[in-house]
């Protein structure tokens, strides 16, 4: 029997018949529509809203204000929170010069948000700018934050603006002191009470060790009674007068108690008598708080060591505003 051959293009052709077929007959097969099972698709990037804040600092006539030397804490929110995201935060001159930079972590904050900070150091004198910005990953969107100003100047008192800044700082740890950016007696009255509450010596010099710690507010009256809420604490060892409202120190004068040969009488008492202008005595707007024991403004209150005859004098200037703040039954605690 003789074998028909089939010819080569006649094979080739066949074979792409049967390949065309079984591809018809997979296609066939294969289900679509609903209830077809469909590629995983990747959801669209989040959108990325910044927001960033300065916390730290002082605020004088809408500029916020740092010492040279001094870190800058930057703290910032993200909207919405994308686990694994970073946010990049930028410190410019004013100039647009880069000065610092520093990539962080993105962290689960409260609700849907994502929070970050960073401390910079700042390092010269100048007017600053900070910035974050976030670069686009495949699960978040680019987004830059708001930009945040401020200014930063010598730690050390020289003139109108650093006055200010040391007599607001001093106000806020309730050192009474005027805020008009002169170093005059009042303020240096202040800066006496924050020197004596400290241990350091009695004067009224704003040295710059001083200036940096009342600035970054450290260095206040940590009082030693809680109640009631509304009280005076006559503290003998440190020769301050404080008055305090709501368990925090509202006011704090520099004072000078009985020499030892007529010491101020310790104790709790309560005021129970006014004597508004100068009596014969040369007491100034006095409020009595046991027998003849008062306190009451003086022309001689000396810095470095007590000199009344009993009772606790206090500067003159500061007398009406003690005895307009003082409530007759208020306690007062004397101690050492």
């Amino acid at each position: 029997m003789i074998r028909r051959l089939i010819a080569p293009a006649a094979v080739a052709g066949v074979l792409v018949l049967v390949l065309v077929a079984l591809a018809g007959s997979a296609a066939a097969q294969t289900p679509s529509g609903p209830a077809g099972t469909s590629t995983p698709t990747t959801p669209p990037p989040a959108e990325a809203r910044l927001a960033i804040k300065v916390p730290s600092g002082i605020v004088d006539q809408h500029v916020r204000w740092f010492l040279t030397g001094d870190k800058l804490l930057v703290k910032g929110k993200i909207y919405p929170y994308v686990a694994g995201q970073k946010v990049v935060i930028e410190l410019h001159k004013s100039s647009g010069e880069l000065v610092g930079q520093h990539t962080v972590k993105v962290e689960k904050g409260e609700g849907t948000a994502g929070k970050f900070q960073h401390r910079f150091r700042i390092k010269d004198d100048g007017r600053y700018v900070v910035v974050a910005q976030h670069h686009v990953t495949p699960e978040q969107k680019a987004g830059t934050s708001g930009k945040q100003k401020f200014r930063s100047i010598p730690g050390r008192v020289t003139g109108y603006e650093s006055t200010r800044l040391l007599q607001i700082a001093l106000n806020r740890l309730a050192y009474v002191s005027p805020v008009n950016g002169h170093l005059d007696e009042a303020t240096r009255r202040a800066v006496l009470a924050f020197r004596k509450v400290n241990w350091y010596h009695h004067t009224g010099s704003p040295t710059p060790t001083v200036f940096r710690k009342v600035f970054n507010g450290r260095g206040g009256f940590v009082l030693r009674y809680q109640h009631p809420s509304m009280h005076v604490e006559g503290d003998l060892s440190r020769q301050v007068l404080v008055l305090a409202d709501n368990g925090h120190p509202v006011q704090i004068y520099t004072m000078s108690s009985g020499k030892p040969s007529t010491p101020t009488v310790r104790g709790k008492f309560r005021f129970y008598r006014r004597q508004p202008g100068t009596n014969a005595h040369g007491m100034v707007w006095s409020v009595y708080f046991h027998g003849g024991y008062a306190v009451h403004g003086y022309p001689s209150v000396p810095p470095t060591y007590p000199a009344s005859h009993g009772c606790i004098r206090v500067p003159i200037p500061d007398s009406h505003r003690i005895y307009s703040s003082v409530r007759l039954g208020e306690t007062i605690f004397v101690f050492k």
